[in-house]
C-alpha cells in the first residue's frame, strides 16, 4: 500500500536526504518510531502534534494501529520514499517546516508571553510539573508524590544557586531532573525542553550558564530513554515543535492552552513550565 507523509520538519528531511537505511524503534498507538542510523524519526498519524522528529502521514490513528508493522523491522529509505514492509510512505510533496528556534523577544514580548503562559498553567490539571507552578513557593504544601517534591526540590536548589551566580552547581541540580517522571518523556525532560528553549526567547542561550547546563544535560542523557533523549539532543541544537515555535508570536492564552494541551498527557504543560522557569531568570 502507498501513503502519503504530509507534513515534516526540515530536520527530519535532512536526515531522510542522507538515505541511511534503519530499523523500527518501537510501535505504538498514533507513532511508530524509526531509529534512522543512530537518530530517531516518528511516523505519526495525520493529527498529531508536529515536533522536530515527526512526519506526518495522512493515515488516521485507527489506519495506523492497523500497519502490518513490528520492532525491528527493517526501514529502507529512499529519494522519495521510506519503506516498511508492503508500506510505502512517500515524502517527496510533503510540507517542510523550520524546527529551529531563533527569534529572541522584545522585553514588552516577554512581559506579555510570561503573563499568558502563567494564565495557563495556573489553570492547567495535568498532574505534572503544572502542580509545581501552582506550590513551588510554599513549601508547606505537600505535592502529591515523591516525584514532584524531589522536583521542587532540585528546582529551588538550582534557582538559589543561579541567583547566586553558582551556574555550575545550578546546572548539576537541573541535570537531576533528566528522567524524572514517567511515560514516553519524563516531566523532568519535558521541562528542560523548555528551559532550553526559554533560554532562546531571552537572548540568553549562549550565557555562561547555558553553555554549562548545555554541556551537564549532554552529559547526563543516559539517565533517560531513547525517545526522551531525542527531543532533548532537538531541545540542545535549538530544534523545537511547531507549538514552543509558535511562542515567538506571543499568542493569546487560549491559542498557548490550546496548542500545547495537545502534545502527550502533561509533556505541553510541563514544557511550558520549563519555558516559565528560564523567562525569569
Amino acid at each position: 500500500m502507498t501513503y502519503r507523509i504530509m507534513q515534516l520538519s526540515d530536520l527530519a528531511l535532512q536526515l531522510l536526504k542522507n538515505k541511511q537505511n534503519g530499523v523500527i524503534h518501537s510501535v505504538y498507538r498514533k507513532t511508530i518510531n524509526m531509529n534512522i542510523d543512530g537518530s530517531l524519526l516518528a511516523l505519526q498519524s495525520c493529527h498529531s502534534p508536529l515536533s522536530p522528529i515527526s512526519l506526518l502521514s495522512n493515515l488516521d490513528e485507527k489506519t495506523m494501529e492497523e500497519l502490518d508493522v513490528d520492532t525491528n523491522m527493517p526501514v529502507e529509505i529512499t529519494d522519495t520514499s521510506v519503506i516498511i514492509g508492503s508500506s510505502v510512505f512517500y515524502y517527496d510533496s510533503a510540507e517542510v517546516f523550520p524546527c529551529e528556534l531563533n527569534k529572541i523577544l522584545s522585553p514588552l514580548d516577554m512581559k506579555v508571553l510570561k503573563e499568558n503562559v502563567e494564565t495557563v498553567l495556573s489553570s492547567s490539571r495535568t498532574g505534572g510539573f503544572d502542580v509545581l507552578y501552582r506550590n513551588y513557593r510554599d513549601r508547606s504544601i505537600e505535592l502529591p508524590s515523591l516525584l514532584l517534591e524531589g522536583a521542587r526540590n532540585y528546582l529551588s536548589q538550582a534557582y538559589h544557586c543561579i541567583q547566586n551566580g553558582n551556574d555550575a552547581s545550578s546546572s548539576v541540580f537541573l541535570a537531576r531532573l533528566i528522567g524524572l517522571g514517567t511515560g514516553l518523556t519524563p516531566s523532568g525532560d519535558d521541562f528542560l525542553c523548555g528551559m532550553l528553549a526559554g533560554l532562546i526567547l531571552t537572548g540568553k542561550s549562549d550565557s555562561h550558564f547555558a553553555e554549562i547546563l548545555k554541556k551537564t544535560i549532554r552529559d547526563s542523557l543516559t539517565n533517560t530513554n531513547d525517545i526522551s533523549r531525542a527531543f532533548l539532543l532537538c531541545a540542545l541544537e535549538g530544534k523545537f515543535s511547531t507549538a514552543v515555535n509558535s511562542l515567538t508570536e506571543v499568542p493569546n492564552p487560549t491559542y498557548i492552552s490550546s496548542v500545547f494541551h495537545e502534545i502527550g498527557h502533561s509533556s505541553g504543560m510541563d514544557t511550558l513550565c520549563g519555558i516559565l522557569f528560564s523567562l525569569y531568570l
